[in-house]
């Protein structure tokens, strides 16, 4: 799942590095964390699945006494990761991570949602994110939004005029002189900004 960077730099890099905010949110974290879990169940439940499960124990002195249980649910018949879900391993209600692709007719990714909480904290997501996904030829291209409409991170992979392209930034390396070159252009240019539209992931 492309939203899936290390957890921990991910904590990080939105206390360290957060983006102007530019809308308020329609929906608050523990809403949006709800009815993301929400959503994985229903994909879960809509088609056959096979799912893969493994418990763990988080590092660290805040977290170590913590452990988990991580679920990734695939589409028995095609092989796609639908959903990855992690919870407390004794309380399964504490959902710590939540994650949910959603796939086009003809297999592409097209949207994928996240929330993640703290172990100790587990309806009060610290990261959310909603990645609309772009195809252009050959590129694939995605950017991420957390519910208060930040963009926090693009990414664009692919070849264009016979030259691969790889275009990974951060909020901080955003900027008018990137948005300016042809790739970057060709990757972005004719994104939906419709993020608004899934504040109720769907």
């Amino acid at each position: 799942m492309p939203c899936t960077r290390n957890l921990i730099s991910a904590f990080l890099f939105a206390a360290l590095c957060p983006a102007d905010k530019v809308f308020a949110a329609d929906v608050t974290g523990p809403e949006f964390h709800r009815a993301l879990f929400a959503l994985q169940q229903q994909v879960a439940s809509s088609r056959p699945i096979r799912s893969v499960e493994e418990t763990g124990q988080y590092e660290g002195a805040a977290a170590a006494r913590y452990r988990y249980r991580d679920t990734r649910y695939y589409d028995a018949e095609n092989g796609r990761l639908l959903a990855h879900v992690r919870r407390d391993a004794e309380l399964a209600e504490a959902i710590h991570v939540v994650e949910v692709n959603i796939f086009d007719a003809e297999g592409r990714l097209i949207r994928d949602f996240g929330s993640v909480a703290l172990p100790w904290a587990p309806r009060i997501p610290v990261r959310t994110f909603i990645n609309l996904h772009h195809y252009n030829g050959a590129l694939h291209s995605f950017r991420q939004y957390d519910i208060d409409g930040n963009v926090a991170y693009e990414s664009c992979e692919g070849v264009l005029a016979g030259q691969k392209v790889h275009i990974a930034l951060d909020a901080v390396d955003r900027g008018p002189v990137t948005a300016a070159s042809a790739e970057y252009k060709a990757c972005f240019d004719g994104m939906a900004a419709n993020w608004r539209d899934y504040l109720a992931p769907h």
